[in-house]
């Protein structure tokens, strides 16, 4: 845990570009590695942000910039990336498809495997997309601390 209390916020407005993701990420883990963050909890972070951000690059096609805002503290990590690509169904995107009729399991819709990605190593996930307007995902995340201090 830190010896004091922490608070760290930042946003960065990116374009639409993939190639960015991979800076938002590096931008964050570095931020939280130098705070003291663990490395598999980073790892979890990084994984989420690379689906959110994803997301966007790849299904946000009326957006030309999304957004992403970070607030940590001394417990939690929280992360909304938002857009304004117009936005979806959730129902539709995310829901799994039915048992198939010989018994083979119910699977994951080939679209919306990515925020399931996301929920699975995150603690709390809000989706909230508008048809005709845009999506804010916001997810958060319990932080552990290496016990050896800050890098």
């Amino acid at each position: 845990m830190p010896e004091h209390d922490m608070r760290l916020r930042f946003s960065l407005e990116l374009p639409r570009d993939a190639a960015l993701v991979r800076d938002a990420r590096r931008t964050l883990d570095g931020a939280l590695a130098g705070a003291g963050v663990t490395q598999d909890c980073r790892d979890d972070i990084r994984l989420a942000l690379t689906e959110a951000c994803g997301n966007v690059v790849s299904h946000a096609s009326l957006a030309s910039a999304y957004h992403i805002d970070v607030t940590v503290d001394d417990s939690e990590c929280v992360i909304e990336v938002t857009d304004d690509g117009g936005g979806f169904d959730l129902a539709r995107v995310a829901a799994v498809e039915p048992a198939e009729p010989d018994g083979e399991p119910a699977r994951l819709k080939e679209n919306g495997r990515g925020l399931h990605v996301l929920a699975a190593v995150v603690e709390r996930l809000d989706v909230v997309s508008v048809e005709d307007t845009g999506t804010l995902v916001r997810f958060s995340k319990h932080l552990t601390w290496d016990p050896y201090g800050r890098e």
